[in-house]
């Protein structure tokens, strides 16, 4: 009986040591993960952060957030553009053909600066309406 239980006590010893020593192997074996540097963005001097709103010349952004009654909104902050479901689709698009021809660019700084993409659906409608603005 002691033969048998020395003689398993051996054999768990002998696989705790076989599984630190391949673990070790291992370890040392990997690369050392190398850091990537990440480019930071270096704002222009003249841009406004609002770089869609840039692109078509239009005023800057201020310190100030405007709101455009649409604070419901506010729910869709950091949700990515090809994401929105069609009913919130609808909310975006019942705020734009409510507001003012000379409010909609202040109106998409005002996303711009809460963090809330305009959905992808909406961007040629909502730049159609700029480009017709008088």
């Amino acid at each position: 009986m002691v033969w048998l239980l020395t003689g398993i006590a051996g054999l768990l010893v002998t696989v705790a040591l076989f599984t630190f020593l391949s673990r070790k192997k291992r370890a040392g074996s990997e690369p050392a993960p190398v850091p990537v540097p990440v480019p930071v963005p270096v704002p222009e001097k003249d841009c406004c952060g609002a770089h869609a709103i840039c692109e078509k010349g239009l005023k800057k952004a201020g310190e100030t957030i405007l709101y455009y009654e649409d604070e419901e909104l506010d729910l869709y902050r950091n949700t990515r553009p090809d994401q929105y479901l069609p009913e919130q689709i609808d909310l975006f698009r019942e705020v734009l053909y409510t507001l003012k021809r000379e409010e909609i660019s202040g109106w998409l700084i005002s996303l711009e600066q809460r963090g809330i993409s305009l959905p992808d659906l909406l961007r040629p409608e909502a730049f159609d309406l700029l480009q017709n603005r008088e």
